[in-house]
């Protein structure tokens, strides 16, 4: 049974989660999500925006490779993973490049997946709660059957958008331009004072 969100991290506070910042895009077997994320995130870089986590390139195989197209999105290089087996120090290393968006200060973090390994309280699903509890707005995707799953991890605080490019375009400005006013005020609040942040090394 999939393990809430709130359970895995007790001190999260859901009050100070915006649920807008923990989205999923929705998604039917077969459409090129994929596609949509990678040219989402190009987009926002291509705009000067930090964003961060890893994707996976559109595989446009008949039919599809064994290996699936990594991609870190900080440090920019690439990598195979198959998509049949999970590697546990492979995963923790790419756990760690997901977590890197937070020290570099990323603008939105990419989690390309909450799938089958994290219903089962695996894969990633502990990076979910750490950026979220850094603050960090998190774009995923769930594929329609795992859409109650999903709802049950985030316990409430999360988002669903349709798997079109204009409905992702619309939640991130909604998204950014709230955030730009939360962290503007707290800017001033604190006197500008940069608190420090973790290494993920």
């Amino acid at each position: 049974m999939t393990r809430r969100l709130l359970d895995r991290f007790p001190a999260l506070d859901p009050a100070s989660i915006n649920a807008s910042e923990l989205a999923a895009i929705v998604f039917e077997e077969g459409a090129s999500v994929d596609h949509l994320i990678a040219f989402f995130a190009d987009e926002l870089q291509t705009a000067g925006r930090q964003v961060g986590g890893i994707l996976h390139l559109p595989d446009d195989e008949e039919p599809p490779s064994r290996d699936t197209t990594v991609v870190d999105l900080v440090a920019g290089d690439h990598w195979l993973e198959s998509r049949a087996t999970i590697d546990p120090v492979g995963l923790a290393v790419t756990t760690r490049r997901i977590l890197s968006a937070i020290e570099a200060r990323a603008d939105l973090a990419v989690i390309p997946r909450f799938g089958v390994a994290e219903i089962a309280g695996g894969g990633y699903a502990d990076a979910f709660g750490t950026l979220a509890a850094f603050g960090l707005p998190v774009l995923t995707a769930v594929r329609r059957e795992d859409v109650e799953a999903w709802l049950r991890f985030t316990g409430g605080i999360g988002t669903l958008l349709a798997c079109r490019l204009r409905v992702v375009r619309g939640w991130w400005q909604e998204t950014d331009d709230r955030r730009q006013k939360i962290l503007a005020r707290a800017a001033a609040e604190s006197g500008n004072v940069v608190p420090l942040l973790p290494t993920f090394g």
